[in-house]
This record gives structure tokens, C-alpha cells and sequence, in this order.
């Protein structure tokens, strides 16, 4: 609809119109989701916008309508129902347990709906007026009877990409009844119905078209990066400490962009290479602008830090520590540098880098000294550094250049100007200095939803930290096969052969220390008959029990799968997968059926558990537990939207167009966590995908502050997902009660519960 009236404004009347009198169905979604490619918020907030617009056009339809998502959620049931919709309508997923057209949809939290289940799709009624003349139901109705019994048989005359019967009132037949499907559920009763309880992601009579979680891996990172600079950091630093310039607008324009992109064909990566050049232009908008605003409310926290001091901004809600990387500009006597907090507490560091002082020199007229500094100067920058100073010293005239305005404001034309009437006779020489600088790396605690305060001190030494070291040669394995499917669906060659030996290994130590260590193992394949290296990159940090992973290459081949492969610590039977508002436990089948074949792989947000092992994942991600392994889809590249020959599904997905940059040629990464535990999993996700904001102090003062904000205090399986200026919503993640506080509010919180809470 707001497509629609962004061209033709002046209809919007005229759909208010057809929605007030029950002519037009609404909503409620902004968009149609795919619900396993985007988090919990996303799609909770998208049916907030989707009902919100629809009020203003003449109402929504309350129908959790779900025609054609890739499987559902265990959790859609409560979303439903906290929006008060107490149906759905569902086709993809559905198990073959469920032999009547309405069943009851049981969220794990034990809410439920009513569930529509449209046999033969969403469109089972698209064609029957294609035929001339009279319409005859008699088949249509015979094929679909023994689902709805005695009840009347729900015929959907549409289907993608079919514009409307023109003539479609007047040929309606007799015995038929038209209306929307808000109509035909208005009287749904769970009364005799199947149970279903959690999600659904079955192919029994319908393909599930699982391939999408890794088609355009790209697309699911971009989302993850926008999901988490909106819901994690812009937000709930806005409402604490954004000052009265308020986001609202801001933030509504990147939303409105994640909605767009959330639509499942868009998420999915299953469109032509335009659309998905789209969908990243639209994630990078929408990253941008919760970069920005937050960095905005980290500025105002600066404010209060003094200069030559930093401020270290916790986005967690429970009180936590990490490793901070600093820039910092010290003396080169110092021998070490430690980190000074609020309370007196010297925290060791760790340098990683230090880059020496910077200095450009020439030797200029005394009339030409300020010209020399004007052609090279763009507002306050000079050789990519800020001027901070300039002053005069026996025929020398020096600008002091940093990597931040010290002080905030500086006259430059001003200055320039009284440099000219210093320099205006003899000889003169002109120097750009800037101080060293070290990089060095330290394990900062930092409140919940607050911030911190550290300065540099000179120490004589450091105490050592307590990094773990652990031998990372064999903790991957990376597998290579052929894929000649499609953006839906995986299909290896009956000839596949799996390359998972590399031709050349190496590792190289590139940094050691007290806090950190950094290995990178390089690892050299032919795939394709082309020689292929890789980079796998090892961190390990102080405080931290898991290592971080990222493997990089610079992909030159198509048609294929890349999964990164790591040991299980014991026999795995299920795995357990962190997602929109979820723990899921999987067993390591799934069903099959209507031609497709039923692969084992699934999709997890925040982490995968299997085996007594974790993996900390930085985005929706594919898995599969695979014998003693657990693999991880790292890249597919694929060359069509659907392939009408694909083996691995007889029925066409889609049409037949060629996305050679699907393919995802040339430099690519993936990044995920080892934990070599089950224990505290949401926890250290948590520390994982949210690391702290550091920024330059402003203030004029000498004292160093701490501030904490609101606090979640408990069991670490309740998570804060929200935190707007008017409310906040914590979720119970665990099949247990749970009691916590929440900015000193009790609360208790049943199962696998969703609140949310005025603020």
C-alpha cells in the first residue's frame, strides 16, 4: 500500500474506504518476513509498523498471516498473541502429523492460535477463472474436500505475480461466498484441534527451501550488523544518554529500510543481483545510521571524561568486562603503559603497536609560510591528522597535529593568519609534528547499560593476564564440495568429491602476549583446478573460555559450498539453536516429503549447541551436525534463483534467472566463536557479538567517573532484546521460571517468556 500511494497519494482515501467497509484485507505485517533470517525484534517490530499503518488506511487485518515463509518460529505464537491476534495462516513447515485444515499452533511458551493450514499453497484458487465462461468448483472442491470435511472449502484466488480477475465479481458461482481470510477464521475455535507445539520446518507437503539460510551470505551479515547497531547500541544508548535531541526520526527511516529488507525473498537472497544490490544498499543505510546515533550518545558520555582519558560504554545490561583497544599518545620514556580507573585501579595493557612521531619538514620564504599550510590544509585536517596547535620557535614554525581535536574548537583561519604576520620576513623553517603513539590492548570492567572512565599511567611493568593458550592447529577443518543448486536449495553432484586436505599449512604467531594472542593458520587447496588460500585467524583473550575465528579467502570459484568444520567434545544427539527470542532443541533428522530432498541443516542467530560444544555465531548462520563434527556454512555460491533441473527438489522454486553474483566472488569472511562448553552459552553470545564503545574524553575536568545504567539482575538465560526510551523487553530463554530485576522492577517470568515493560 505505501508503495502505491507514494506514486498515487490521492488513493489513499479511496483504500481507507475499501478497508473501513471490509472490501480490502490489511496487514498486518509491514512486510512478509522470513521469519528464520531476521531476530526477534525485527520481526516483533515489523508487525507493530504493519498494524500501525494499516490503523491509519482503515484497520488491520488480525490475522497472523504466513503464507509463505520458509518454516516458523517457535516463538510466533506468543508474538501473535501479545498484538491480540488469536489466528494464523500457514503453509511451508507444516508437519505431516497435522491431517485437517485448522490445528492449534502452541508457542513454547504455551500460547496458541489457530492455525489455517492452506493445502496446495496460497494460490490453490489462482487459476480456476483463467478458463472462460462459467466457473465449474466441482473439481477444485473435489480435490480439496477430505481436508475441510464438512466445513467450507478456503479458495485463494491469487498467486505471485498474477495481477487480479477483472471480472471476478461477476463470475463468481453459486454456493460460493466471497470475503478475506479474516472472514473465513472469524470464527475459529480450537475446540477437537491437533496440537503442534514449537516451530514448524517440515517438507512433508510443501518444499521448505532450506538453501536460503546460506544462499547470499552476505546479506544475513549485513542484517546481523543493522540488527545489532539499532537494537543494542543506538537505541538504548539514545534513550539513556542521547541528551534532548531526540532519534525518533532517525531511527524510523532504518527501519523502515530493515522491514523492506526483511520481505523473505529479499533476506533470502532467492532475487535477481539487483534486488540484492538493493537489500545491501539498504542494510549499509540502516548500519549507518545506528553507528551514527550511537557514537552521537557515546560523545555526550565523553563529554563528562576528561581529556587525555577515555570512555568505555557497556551496551549489556548485566556488568561485565572486555578487551578495549586503544590509541594512545604517551611519551616514548615511558617503558609501560597502564590503564588508571575511577577507583584508583591499575589495569595492565598490552601494546600491540606503537607508531613513531610523525614529522613532515620544508624549508619555505617567511612570506610563503602561510600559503605553504594553506594549500595543504581541508578545514582542520593536514595529512589525515587534526591541527591542535601551531607555534613559533626561533625561525621554526611547527603545527602540533593529533589523531583527535584537542581542543574541540580551533580557529584556523585565525591562527594561519597570525602565523603570517609571524613568519612575514627571512627564511623559515615549516614542520608538521605529531606525538608518538601506542596501541595497546586492555581488560576493562564496565557496568550495566553504563560507562566507565580509564587514563594512561607509566608504570615500571605489567602484570601478566591470564590468557588461556591453546593449540588452534587442528580446531577447524574446512570442507569444500561442488553445488549445482539453487539460491533455495543446496544439491551436490552425484560425482561430488569433498576436498578437506589443504596442499601447503602453515601458522604463523602474530601477536603474543599477556591478553591477547593472535595465530593465523594458512592453509593452500585446489578447488576447481585453481590454488586457493586461506586464512584462518585465532584469538584468544584473557577472561574469555572461547576463541574467536575468522576465516578468510578470496573465492575465484562457482558452484560451490564452503562449510568450516570443529570437533565435538562427545556423542551428539540434538542440537540446541539460539533464535528470535528461542532455544531450540533439533534432533539431527528432518521430515521430508512433496520431491524435496530432506537435508539436516538449519539455521541458528546467536549460537549452536551439539555435542558439548558451542558456537558463538555473529549472524543467522547454517548448520549441521555432521558424524563428530559440527559444520558451519562459511560461503555457497550459487549461479540461479531456482533451477527447474534441480536434483535435489522436483518442483521450481522460482523462475529460472541467472545471479552470477551470487556466486560471491573474490575477498570473502566468515567469523564465529569456539566455546568448548554447553555452560553459560548465552553468556559469553552475549560478550561475543557485543563488544564495548570506547571514545576520547572532552571534558575540562581532571576527575574520572563511572556510571551505571539500569541493570538486569539473575539468571544470565533472561536477556535484555530492547531498550527504547518508553519501554524495554526482556526474554526468558530457558524452559524454566525465572526471577530477575530490572532496573530495581521484580519480575517474574514464566517459561520462554517475551515482556515488555514501561520504562
Amino acid at each position: 500500500m505505501d508503495d502505491y500511494v507514494e506514486i498515487r497519494p490521492e488513493a489513499e482515501e479511496r483504500i481507507r474506504s475499501f478497508a473501513e467497509a471490509g472490501r480490502l484485507a490489511l496487514g498486518p505485517w509491514q512486510t512478509l518476513m522470513d521469519e528464520f533470517l531476521v531476530d526477534g525484534e525485527t520481526t516483533l517490530r515489523n508487525l507493530e509498523a504493519g498494524m500501525s499503518r494499516a490503523e491509519q488506511l482503515g484497520g488491520p487485518m488480525r490475522v497472523g498471516y504466513l503464507p509463505d515463509m520458509f518454516g516458523h518460529v517457535a516463538q510466533m505464537p506468543q508474538i501473535l498473541r501479545a498484538a491480540g491476534i488469536e489466528t494464523a495462516v500457514v503453509w511451508r513447515g507444516v508437519p505431516a502429523a497435522v491431517d485437517f485444515h485448522r490445528f492449534v499452533w502452541e508457542g513454547i511458551d504455551g500460547s496458541s492460535v489457530v492455525a489455517e493450514y492452506l493445502p496446495g499453497g496460497y494460490g490453490n484458487a489462482a487459476y480456476i477463472f483463467d478458463v472462460p465462461g462459467p466457473v465449474d468448483l466441482g473439481p477444485f472442491e473435489e480435490r480439496f474436500r477430505p481436508w475441510f470435511g464438512s466445513d467450507p472449502v478456503l479458495g485463494m484466488v491469487g498467486t505471485d505475480h498474477k495481477p487480479l480477475v477483472h471480472d471476478f465479481s461477476a463470475r463468481v458461482p453459486d454456493g460460493a461466498t466471497v470475503g478475506t481470510v479474516g472472514e473465513y477464521l472469524e470464527d475459529a475455535a480450537p475446540d477437537g484441534l491437533l496440537r503442534w507445539r514449537g516451530e514448524l520446518r517440515s517438507a512433508a507437503r510443501a518444499n521448505l527451501l532450506p538453501g536460503v539460510v546460506s544462499a547470499r551470505i552476505d546479506l544475513k551479515a549485513a542484517c546481523g550488523r543493522a540488527e545489532r547497531w539499532l537494537e543494542r547500541y543506538a537505541e538504548p544508548l539514545q534513550a539513556l544518554y542521547g541528551g534532548s535531541d531526540r532519534p525518533e526520526r532517525f531511527l524510523a527511516q532504518a527501519w523502515a529500510r530493515m522491514f523492506q529488507n526483511s520481505a523473505h525473498d529479499s533476506i533470502c537472497g532467492c532475487s535477481t543481483d539487483e534486488v540484492s544490490a538493493q537489500v545491501l544498499v539498504r542494510y549499509t543505510e540502516a548500519e549507518q545510521i545506528g553507528r551514527e546515533l550511537a557514537q552521537r550518545a557515546v560523545a555526550q558520555i565523553a563529554a563528562e571524561v576528561p581529556r587525555g582519558a577515555f570512555a568505555v560504554v557497556n551496551p549489556s545490561a548485566r556488568e561485565r568486562t572486555d578487551l578495549i583497544e586503544l590509541d594512545l599518545v604517551v611519551p616514548d620514556e615511558w617503558e609501560t603503559v597502564a590503564l588508571e580507573l575511577p577507583d584508583g585501579t591499575r589495569l595492565p595493557t598490552q601494546e600491540v603497536h606503537r607508531e613513531p612521531p610523525f614529522e613532515w619538514e620544508t624549508k619555505v620564504a617567511g612570506a610563503e609560510v602561510a600559503a605553504v599550510i594553506a594549500r595543504r590544509l581541508h578545514g582542520r585536517e593536514i595529512f589525515g591528522r587534526i591541527v591542535n596547535d601551531i607555534r613559533i620557535e626561533e625561525r621554526e614554525a611547527i603545527l602540533q597535529v593529533g589523531g583527535e581535536p584537542d581542543p574541540g574548537f580551533l580557529d584556523v583561519e585565525q591562527l594561519v593568519t597570525a602565523l603570517s604576520l609571524a613568519t612575514a620576513e627571512g627564511e623559515w623553517t615549516l614542520r608538521v609534528v605529531a606525538q608518538p603513539k601506542r596501541t595497546v590492548v586492555a581488560a576493562v570492567p564496565a557496568p550495566p547499560l553504563g560507562w566507565t572512565s580509564v587514563r594512561p599511567v607509566r608504570v615500571p611493568g605489567t602484570v601478566p593476564g591470564t590468557r588461556p593458550e591453546v593449540d588452534v592447529s587442528t580446531l577447524t577443518r574446512i570442507v569444500r564440495g561442488k553445488d549445482i543448486g539453487d539460491s533455495y536449495n543446496y544439491a551436490p553432484p552425484t560425482d561430488d568429491v569433498l576436498v578437506d586436505v589443504p596442499t601447503d599449512e602453515r601458522i604463523e604467531l602474530v601477536e603474543d602476549g599477556p591478553l591477547r594472542r593472535i595465530d593465523v593458520l594458512h592453509r593452500t587447496y585446489v578447488w576447481d583446478d585453481r590454488s586457493v588460500e586461506t586464512r584462518t585467524r585465532f584469538e584468544q583473550r584473557a577472561g574469555e573460555s572461547f576463541f574467536r575465528v575468522r576465516l578468510e579467502l578470496d573465492n575465484t570459484c562457482d558452484d560451490q559450498r564452503v562449510r568450516v568444520h570443529v570437533p565435538l567434545l562427545e556423542p551428539a544427539e540434538s542440537s540446541h539453536a539460539e533464535g528470535q527470542f528461542a532455544v531450540v532443541e533439533r534432533g539431527l533428522e528432518v521430515e521430508g516429503g512433496h520431491g524435496e530432498v530432506a537435508v539436516p541443516t538449519f539455521p541458528a542467530s546467536g549460537f549452536v549447541a551439539a555435542g558439548g560444544a558451542a558456537l558463538l555465531l555473529d549472524h543467522v548462520t547454517e548448520y549441521e551436525v555432521v558424524g563428530n563434527e559440527l559444520a558451519l556454512t562459511a560461503l555457497r555460491s550459487i549461479g540461479y534463483i531456482s533451477l527447474n533441473g534441480n536434483p535435489s527438489r522436483e518442483e521450481p522454486a522460482g523462475p529460472e534467472i541467472a545471479i552470477p553474483a551470487a556466486q560471491l566472488r573474490g575477498p570473502r569472511s566468515f567469523s564465529f566463536a569456539y566455546h568448548p562448553s554447553v555452560d553459560s552459552v548465552i553468556e559469553h553470545a552475549e560478550a561475543y557479538r557485543h563488544p564495548f564503545l570506547t571514545a576520547p574524553g572532552t571534558a575540562h575536568s581532571t576527575e574520572l567517573r563511572t556510571h551505571s545504567g539500569p541493570a538486569l539482575e539473575g539468571m544470565p538465560e533472561v536477556v535484555l532484546t530492547a531498550l527504547q526510551p518508553e519501554l524495554a523487553r526482556v526474554v526468558n530463554e530457558s524452559a524454566e521460571p525465572q526471577k530477575v530485576r530490572f532496573a530495581g522492577e521484580e519480575l517474574e517470568l514464566r517459561p520462554w517468556e517475551i515482556r515488555t515493560i514501561p520504562f
